[in-house]
């Protein structure tokens, strides 16, 4: 194997590696979600993270930086006071070295007292990932936009951490 063959190879590597790395955080942030897990959704977000969630009315609701990501993970609901699941789908993944363009499909199933589970809503999320020095694969922003939301349902407004 030549050295340029050696090259291309681990960089198609890395490149896999990657690539199941951002799709675990990912995937860890349900979880962690759901489950009211607040290290480990903490974890999934870097210290300077931006969210935002955008909703079919126009709304905007925001978290910066650590305080923003320990306000909504203190504040959502979680089990085993309600069972729901934040499914991530279809994820499209552009890696540019340390840093990765990520778009996702994502749904919300709720339960219903008595009846079948829901969809509570559904939309993307638009994220950029970063390796940090660690090596772990962490949210730095990341909108969640809401297309469709069952109406009159909770809605967690956000909260700014001004500079």
């Amino acid at each position: 194997m030549s050295q340029d063959d050696f090259a291309t190879l681990k960089a198609r590597v890395q490149a896999l590696e990657d690539r199941n790395a951002i799709l675990d955080t990912l995937k860890r942030y349900g979880h962690a979600l759901d489950y009211g897990d607040f290290d480990r959704l903490m974890d999934c977000f870097t210290a300077d993270a931006v969210r935002e969630t955008r909703r079919p009315d126009g709304s905007v609701n925001r978290w910066e930086g650590v305080a923003g990501t320990k306000d909504f993970a203190s504040r959502h609901s979680h089990a085993p006071e309600i069972f729901h699941k934040h499914l991530v789908l279809n994820s499209l993944i552009e890696l540019h070295g340390d840093t990765a363009d990520v778009v996702s499909y994502m749904f919300r199933f709720d339960p219903r007292d008595g009846e079948p589970s829901f969809v509570w809503g559904m939309g993307r999320y638009l994220d950029t990932l970063r390796r940090d020095p660690d090596g772990r694969w962490r949210i730095m922003r990341r909108i969640s936009e809401i297309e469709d939301q069952w109406p009159g349902r909770f809605v967690l407004t956000g909260h700014q951490v001004k500079a």
